[in-house]
């Protein structure tokens, strides 16, 4: 089904169209664009407008624009708007308006809510046509991008909702007008822009702002601000509020997680409205066991057969860099392990992902590259040392770090298993290849802006993957 065209563009923008269009999808990157694609000129850290010439030369039917970019002589396939992010807003509205039998789920949280998005859309896929939100488009231009996939025939959507400042997510969860709102759990990530973990809570509750009428809330019912959570989705008019964790009393539990093999697939144990249930998971750590439990809960929610939710949630694969692991093998035919957490951190994360790295078994030494944990402000030293003293009680062999303001976390390492400390992971790769032997287990987490990716996807590139 073509989801824009002249009249639908019409229609979403409120303005008059010359020429007849066709497409299927709107793009704001020309290095992610197809051809038929509308490409919308984005004026952000780089000016959209720069690049129409250059969309227009990989396919795109036609372009949004604010003015008229200088490389451009034949302006018959541009459409003029006044603001083109509105104009995305607008395009992201009328495409969920047009799915009306849409069942939305929004999907917010400090840790977690990637995975549990992905775990959703993949599940939920096998029970109708679902659109969900791409990597991590979880912001004021992913949120709308994704909208306007939605088509008529739509049954569910999953969208990630994200934030660094307040007031951020309430826009958004208007939009996307959701049945299910979840927040997977809160952590201090981007406290450096919060001020507070209380601020934070309050600032992911606004999910609950774009709930429907006798929406439902889920939240992580252990979590030391549970009852801050509550009484923000009460204040917001929700009365159905599932929870989520591992005391008893809570709707869905995680009673037991057991990893078996080497990473490959732990079982877990859990019990959803009273009844118990036992499924396998393509994921190493209790926080991802965690997050399946939402998957549970809310195919009990829309009425999906728990079994075949199961059976399905067993076939998840982990996200790049969340969780992914790989056996790989040496030019002198040894093999290494790598456990790929390594796209984003922040306290909680590490903390879980250095847990699940060390409860599974292992060969030969133990090995983490830790990368600094971002946005944290004034608190930034002591959550750093805090992650030391939690590797210091880890049977972890060697603990390479990088990053200017984990310096100090480095220090307190315990001398005996201290490895070096980078600047950059530029200043650490062919170094840190070149020192391996054979049956080291690698274990990879830092924040985004650390780019410890580069090393996985060089150990990748180098070295030979194995079953």
């Amino acid at each position: 089904m073509t989801r824009w065209t002249k009249d639908s563009l019409k229609t979403a923008l409120e303005l008059d169209i010359s020429f007849d269009i066709a497409s299927h999808n709107l793009c704001i990157d020309t290095r992610q664009i197809q051809r038929g694609d509308i490409f919308i000129a984005i004026k952000g850290a780089k000016d959209g407008h720069e690049y129409v010439k250059k969309a227009f030369e990989q396919g795109a039917v036609c372009a949004i624009v604010e003015y008229t970019p200088a490389n451009i002589s034949d302006t018959s396939r541009l459409i003029y708007v006044d603001d083109t992010l509105k104009a995305l807003t607008s395009l992201g509205i009328y495409g969920r308006s047009m799915a009306k039998k849409l069942r939305a789920i929004a999907v917010t949280g400090s840790v977690g809510k990637t995975t549990t998005k992905e775990m959703l859309r993949s599940v939920l896929h096998c029970f109708g046509p679902t659109i969900y939100s791409k990597a991590s488009y979880n912001n004021y231009l992913g949120v709308p991008l994704s909208l306007a996939l939605l088509s008529n025939d739509s049954k569910f959507g999953v969208f990630e909702v994200g934030m660094n400042h307040v007031g951020e997510i309430a826009p958004l969860a208007k939009i996307v007008d959701p049945e299910i709102a979840i927040i997977t759990t809160i952590s201090p990530s981007h406290i450096g822009n919060m001020g507070s973990l209380e601020a934070i809570v309050d600032e992911k509750c606004q999910i609950f702002a774009g709930l429907r009428e006798n929406g439902i809330a889920m939240v992580h019912g252990d979590h030391p601000l549970f009852d801050r959570m509550q009484r923000n989705a009460k204040a917001h008019g929700v009365h159905n509020i599932f929870t989520v964790g591992c005391k008893a009393g809570l709707d869905a539990r995680l009673l037991h997680y057991q990893p078996v093999q080497q990473g490959t697939k732990g079982l877990v144990t859990a019990e959803i409205f009273g009844k118990i249930v036992a499924y396998p998971l393509q994921f190493a750590g209790e926080h991802y066991a965690f997050n399946s439990l939402y998957v549970l809960l809310t195919a009990e929610v829309l009425g999906i057969d728990l079994g075949e939710t199961m059976q399905q949630l067993a076939k998840v694969q982990p996200v790049i860099g969340r969780g992914q692991m790989h056996n790989l093998q040496l030019s002198n035919g040894l093999p290494i392990f790598v456990f790929d957490d390594a796209y984003n951190a922040n306290p909680t994360s590490m903390k879980a992902g250095l847990k699940s790295f060390c409860t599974m078994q292992h060969q030969g030494k133990r090995i983490a590259v830790i990368g600094q944990m971002g946005e944290l402000g004034e608190h930034s030293d002591a959550y750093h040392i805090e992650i030391a003293q939690y590797i210091n009680s880890l049977p972890l062999d060697r603990v390479h770090v990088v990053g200017s303001a984990a310096k100090g976390m480095y220090q307190e390492i315990d001398t005996q298993k201290r490895g070096e400390w980078f600047a950059t992971v530029d200043d650490m790769k062919t170094n840190f290849i070149n020192e391996l032997t054979g049956y080291e287990s690698i274990f990879l987490k830092g924040s985004l802006s650390q780019k410890l990716q580069e090393l996985v996807a060089l150990l990748k590139n180098q070295l030979r993957s194995v079953a």
